[in-house]
């Protein structure tokens, strides 16, 4: 996958006031500039304590494993040897808050720093002019508040929201689910939430401890209460095998089978990590009964928001202590929806044990158990050979005098005392939240700062390069594996699932599934169609008919079927006549069917259901101005998805070809059937927002601007499944579609492309060309099937949302909905 070009660039310029270190009056210096795994140099200036280089260099930058610091080391050039002259650590959170950081911005300018000595009984002087900036070689013209939205988006940094909203940069950024804390407040970027895109101001962490884990959820299935009597397949006797499915996120799970019981126990454990962008999420927990024969029936459900978990952890924080699994849990009797005849007569329960730890405790817990290994009197404390002999196996090397000061900070005597556990850890915790601590460089050799840790691998999982993270990260890490083995786990959930409807299923109708449809898993390119449901966090599997799955499977499984003209001329006159049928007065039979297969909220629909003349009127039925509401209505600056839909977005073309796009001669000229306009969105971002049967068919503006004149292209009725995308069939170019053109004056000339699709007998645009429209207003709406909206942006002028991409790059679309 092709990454961003980016870059830091640093003009180290000159120095004045250098301290003395040659007996002649003067010093020969030169400067050591360390980022991330590289050592650049500048040239040596000879008997000059106001030299100047005038070196500039160029550290090209990996987004996914960002520097965190720049470390400029001032030295002093002898015959042999050289001489120490002082340092500059410049953590890249610090600068960033300035603001202006791009190197081409006018108000980026040279700044004087300090030196300063990290070593004991060296005296320095004097500072250093030095310009740092970054620089995207494939875009010019990225601005300040982007380039601080890029800076933020490779760091993954924590936010919280006030209420108040700026204009600011078309920049998606991250979800309102995310709860941490700082005072800094910097110029805030788009936020994508459940359902829309928003833009407010928003406080960003700039700790080094900022972490994509908040901390381990643990949940234990103990037991359920009261479960309804259901009567066995032969009706003579009443019978019940429950078995429990919990799903959260990516994450689901399924509890044994215990047979013949109404009030099952089960026992057993689970745990996950829950990230920053999850706080919003639910824990769901779903109750089935196992059938030797039949499917296996949903006896009842319930949601618990994964923040009730987390408000648990407030309760038992301030202990160090080291804690088993099991430890600490608190019991909750949930009651649980019932559904079917007993769902009024059956008060069933699901009672559960409940732990959060969050990160800081699960590594203070972590320095607790390694303590534990080194007490070799097993005294409960630990003496100066044993702390020394427990971070020398972390490839640490802080010295003797700083292992010293340990015992001094709290009035002892590191040759005859002893530190507890919990004195050690503050210690250690207070190391690790010092930005002038830097972890080893990639060979594990020691820097000039001195570093607790160094592990190129985890020890537990043994996960490669962790030398790429902080050292807060690296603890972290190494914690959360280490958890799972303190105490007793005597049984573990089954967690091979990807999603509720997959993890209660027969293993023969599992069988089926991959031999029939494909592999079910994320990712996979088959037609079993997953999602994850943006505002719960849910993975979902998209429900369609059996021989439409089955045929979709057939037919995009090779190129050379699904080209041929017969094929074409029979997918023509399918969408023909099935638009025909369905505008008939009979097919009004059909729209209860499909609200009842789908699951269709009927709360939201406009109009009564008797008032549909056909099924194809109710296809592209409005919704009640109330059935969704908008977060920021008066700010241009807020991106709006364009329908109801399954998205995934690309920072560039190229990306979305390699991932998602595979047709083989797929081009922006051809979708767009216009080779200079195509020119207009060379290495710009696109988002492609699929619309299923089952979603509401209307679309509209995402933007505000003047709306040009509509282009329509003829073209063929292929799918637009997810199969058919990544097959070598080019479905956006040779479908039939209409194009649009927005000129905005918050985002540029961005291009509005409505696909039809399978089924699809029209595209019907509402909407007036030439006018300047707003951001919400109808733009058109598909007849019945399958569809697609394509929305293209220039170079440069969108930056997506972390949660949706980590989606895409998965292949994995994000079910998201309008905001009307």
């Amino acid at each position: 996958m092709s990454t961003p070009n980016y870059s830091l660039k640093v003009d180290i310029i000159k120095a004045r006031n250098l301290a003395i270190k040659d007996r002649n009056g003067f010093s020969d210096p030169y400067i050591v500039m360390h980022i991330g795994d590289e050592n650049y140099n500048t040239h040596v200036v000879n008997k000059n304590l106001n030299p100047e280089w005038d070196a500039t260099f160029c550290h090209k930058i990996d987004p996914q494993h960002p520097p965190s610091e720049i470390h400029f080391t001032c030295w002093d050039k002898d015959i042999f040897g050289k001489d120490y002259m002082g340092e500059i650590i410049i953590p890249l959170e610090r600068f960033c808050e300035k603001g202006h950081i791009g190197y081409n911005d006018e108000l980026n300018t040279p700044q004087w720093y300090p030196l300063i000595s990290h070593r004991q009984n060296e005296k320095v002087s004097g500072e250093v002019n030095i310009k740092i900036g970054f620089v995207d070689k494939d875009n010019d013209f990225l601005d300040s508040r982007e380039w601080i939205s890029i800076w933020k988006q490779m760091h993954h940094l924590s936010i919280t929201e006030p209420s108040d909203t700026i204009s600011i940069t078309s920049t998606i950024a991250s979800v309102e689910t995310e709860t941490t804390v700082t005072s800094t407040t910097t110029e805030s970027t788009v936020l994508y939430n459940n359902n829309t895109v928003t833009l407010k101001r928003r406080r960003y962490n700039t700790s080094p401890q900022a972490s994509e884990v908040l901390g381990l959820a643990f949940i234990e299935v103990v037991r359920a209460i009261d479960l309804p009597a259901e009567k066995n397949v032969t009706g003579l006797d009443i019978d019940m095998d429950p078995f429990v499915v919990i799903s959260f996120a990516k994450n689901t799970f399924r509890t044994r089978v215990i047979k013949h019981s109404l009030d099952p126990v089960w026992n057993e454990k689970i745990h996950f990590p829950v990230k920053t962008i999850e706080t919003d999420f639910i824990i769901k927990f779903s109750v089935y009964d196992w059938d030797k024969i039949s499917t296996n029936d949903l006896v009842a459900s319930k949601i618990l928001p994964i923040k009730e978990l987390m408000d648990l952890a407030h309760k038992n924080t301030s202990k160090l202590e080291l804690q088993n699994i099991g430890d600490g849990m608190e019991e909750k009797e949930i009651p649980l929806e019932v559904y079917g005849k007993f769902a009024n007569i059956c008060k069933s329960k699901l009672v559960v044990r409940l732990k959060f730890v969050p990160y800081e405790v699960l590594r203070s817990q972590f320095w607790c158990a390694l303590a534990k290994i080194y007490d070799s009197d097993e005294n409960g404390v630990l003496n100066f050979v044993e702390i020394e002999t427990m971070l020398s196996s972390l490839g640490s090397s802080l010295t003797n005098e700083t292992i010293s000061g340990f015992f001094t900070r709290f009035g002892k005597n590191p040759k005859t005392d002893e530190l507890e556990f919990s004195e050690l850890t503050s210690c250690l915790e207070e190391r690790l939240s010092d930005f002038s601590q830097r972890s080893a460089d990639i060979n594990g050799e020691e820097s000039d700062n001195e570093h607790i840790v160094y592990i190129k691998e985890c020890p537990i999982c043994h996960k490669p390069d962790l030398a790429h993270l902080t050292e807060t990260n690296v603890v972290t890490h190494v914690a959360i594996c280490a958890s799972n083995d303190w105490g007793e786990v005597n049984k573990f959930v089954t967690g091979d699932f990807v999603t509720e409807s997959q993890a209660q299923r027969k293993w023969l109708s599992k069988i089926i599934s991959k031999e029939f449809y494909g592999s079910f898993r994320i990712g996979a390119n088959s037609a079993i169609i997953l999602a994850q449901d943006r505002k719960t966090g849910q993975m979902v599997e998209e429900k369609m008919a059996t021989y439409v799955r089955l045929g979709i499977r057939l037919l995009y499984k090779g190129k050379h079927t699904v080209e041929s003209k017969t094929t074409k001329n029979l997918l023509k006159k399918l969408t023909e006549q099935q638009g025909k049928k369905f505008n008939k007065p009979t097919s009004v039979g059909d729209i209860k069917p499909f609200i009842e297969f789908h699951g269709l909220d009927t709360g939201e629909i406009l109009d009564p259901l008797d008032s549909f003349k056909n099924f194809n009127e109710f296809f592209y039925r409005k919704l009640k101005p109330t059935a969704r509401s908008c977060d920021s209505p008066d700010d241009p600056h807020v991106v709006v998805s364009p329908a109801d839909c399954r998205m995934m977005c690309f920072p560039t073309i190229s990306e979305a070809t390699e991932l998602w796009i595979k047709g083989q001669n797929f081009t922006l000229s051809k979708l767009l059937n216009d080779d200079e306009m195509s020119k207009e969105f060379e290495e710009g971002s696109l988002g492609i927002f699929r619309l299923a049967p089952q979603d509401y068919h209307r679309f509209h503006i995402p933007v505000e601007g003047t709306l040009s004149e509509p282009k329509e292209v003829s073209g063929d009725y292929y799918t637009v499944n997810p199969m058919a995308i990544r097959s070598d069939l080019d479905v956006y170019c040779v479908n039939k579609r209409v194009i649009s053109y927005i000129d905005s004056p918050q985002f540029g000339k961005v291009a509005y492309v409505s696909i039809g699709a399978m089924m699809v007998g029209s595209i019907i645009l509402t909407s007036e060309p030439h006018t300047y429209v707003k951001r919400l207003e109808e733009h058109g709406y598909f007849a019945f099937g399958g569809s697609t909206v394509v929305l293209l942006f220039q170079k440069g002028r969108m930056f997506f949302d972390k949660d949706i991409l980590e989606n895409s790059t998965q292949c994995l679309e994000t079910l998201v909905c309008i905001i009307l």
